[in-house]
């Protein structure tokens, strides 16, 4: 089964140029979808700024959940969080807060 890695008629691996022109052809169809009926509406007749909106907010509507879904691949693949004893190091350690000798004083890692 084809994915968006792989050519549809080939089944090999998409060049960069494939994938740049592919982004070429939709943004340039995004943007004549919100520019031609604006271009109209200020032109011939002001009703053609719905389409323009319309357009517009389908536009929005998807770059929102392309980036909702690539949030999700992102936070799939990223790294389960270090278990706690190799969190720390001892120079992390060093500037800790310590209680000294009941005052509550900070130590700043430097010696007396």
């Amino acid at each position: 089964m084809p994915t968006r890695d792989t050519n549809v008629h080939t089944g090999q691996p998409r060049t960069r140029t494939e994938i740049a022109a592919e982004w070429v052809v939709w943004h340039c169809g995004e943007l004549a979808g919100v520019t031609g009926p604006a271009v109209l509406a200020a032109t011939v007749n002001g009703w053609f700024g719905l389409a323009s909106v319309a357009v517009a907010a389908g536009w929005i509507t998807k770059e929102v959940r392309f980036r909702r879904e690539q949030q999700q691949i992102r936070d799939q693949r990223a790294l389960p969080p270090a278990p706690a004893d190799q969190d720390t190091t001892d120079d992390e350690t060093a500037g800790q807060v310590t209680e000294d000798a009941g005052e509550g004083q900070r130590d700043k890692g430097v010696s007396a």
